[in-house]
């Protein structure tokens, strides 16, 4: 998440600051001087996928590196906190300055604010103005008028916070739920939630499908 799941080093000691250069991934989502991003260690390796922020569910990758000072730090280092900003972008690199250092209370005040922010801005009314873009993903043949999107309640909010693919749903019409993955990007999923807790009543305008991944565009019903 953010800032906290960023770790970067050349060495085990904190704090540490550092400019970074990651290998660039090509990718539809873009980046900009001055963006922050977020980090992933895959399980196991000490891989890390830099990816952008506000994308879910393995979206967003935008870059790569193999660190065992990051991949330490990340597993070992308990109330890490980590302050990141993209300073140099190339065609095949990425470099990210960081800021990493052990802090409790500014790791729990930062999770807090997140979360606080997050419900907030769920529960704002909304009224959207344009059409946006949900994506799941299925070995089972889902047509258009088949399904029902689902979300949940206005009251789990707080239950649901960084579980954004556990969010958003589809079921057939009769209510029951259809195996499909939701890879819905991160604005997909607030623009959804935001809809549905606003009291709108959200409609399919475009349906397509390529191989197994379904791409629905929605808005709200006139």
């Amino acid at each position: 998440m953010g800032i906290l799941s960023s770790i970067f080093g050349s060495n085990k000691k904190l704090p540490f600051k550092k400019t970074i250069k990651f290998e660039r991934v090509k990718s539809e989502f873009k980046i900009t001087i001055g963006d922050e991003v977020k980090i992933w260690n895959k399980p196991n390796t000490k891989q890390l996928n830099l990816y952008v922020k506000g994308s879910a569910g393995g979206n967003g990758l935008v870059g790569t590196k193999i660190d065992s000072t990051m991949s330490h730090h990340l597993n070992n280092t308990e109330n890490l906190f980590i302050e990141n900003k993209v300073v140099g972008l190339t065609k095949n690199s990425i470099d990210l300055f960081v800021n990493m250092y052990a802090d409790k209370k500014t790791v729990e005040e930062t999770q807090q604010n997140y979360k606080t922010q997050w419900i907030e801005k769920l529960n704002k009314k909304y009224n959207p103005k344009s059409s946006w873009e949900l994506r799941f993903f299925s070995e089972n043949k889902i047509e258009k008028n088949d399904f029902l999107i689902q979300t949940i309640d206005k009251c789990q909010v707080e239950e649901f916070y960084q579980k954004d693919d556990q969010t958003i749903w589809l079921t057939d019409i009769n209510g029951n739920k259809i195996t499909a993955e939701n890879r819905i990007r991160s604005g997909g999923t607030e623009k959804t939630l935001r809809a549905i807790f606003s009291g709108h009543e959200l409609e399919v305008l475009e349906f397509k499908k390529e191989d197994f991944w379904y791409y629905l565009e929605v808005g709200i019903k006139k």
